[in-house]
């Protein structure tokens, strides 16, 4: 089975090649995600100075704020309403979901991030970042990631 997964990275460099080698160095030095391949999407990754760049960050950072509720959604459909439901959440199913929920809220790089900052560390914007972006647009890169693993016959999905 090949997994196919799109990542948009922002990364802060004096130009693209730049921002293309940290990216890829990102990922090469991943203790938990690690693709057979990372390739760069050049039509949809842009310099903070494209007039399309803020479009593009703002649609990934939705997508994060989608599959954050999604997530949040089905760990609900799984009875875990109230904060005192994950005194019992038992081990499985239902603690993935939640790990997976923390990851994306304390920064923690996996294949359900669609939007991660690599040099703040965050699925978010930080206001360092944003300061960043405001002072220096042309320091700022976001990167469309296509990467894609294969498992299955022997090899198994890896995961934290």
């Amino acid at each position: 089975m090949i997994l196919f997964v799109e990542h948009d990275m922002l990364v802060s460099g004096p130009d693209l090649a730049t921002c293309e080698r940290h990216a890829r160095l990102f990922f090469a030095k991943s203790q938990l995600v690690h693709y057979d391949s990372v390739e760069i999407d050049h039509p949809h990754s842009a310099n903070g100075a494209d007039p399309r760049f803020n479009e593009l960050l703002q649609g990934a950072l939705a997508e994060n704020r989608r599959i954050l509720g999604e997530l949040m959604g089905k760990l609900q459909e799984e009875g875990c309403a109230t904060l005192e439901d994950l005194l019992a959440l038992p081990q499985g199913f239902k603690s993935k979901l939640l790990h997976t929920i923390s990851h994306l809220l304390d920064g923690f790089f996996g294949i359900d991030s669609r939007f991660f900052d690599i040099d703040e560390i965050s699925h978010w914007l930080t206001d360092h970042r944003k300061r960043q972006l405001a002072e220096r647009p042309e320091e700022c890169w976001l990167l469309r990631i296509k990467a894609q693993m294969v498992y299955g016959q022997g090899f198994e999905k890896k995961s934290d």
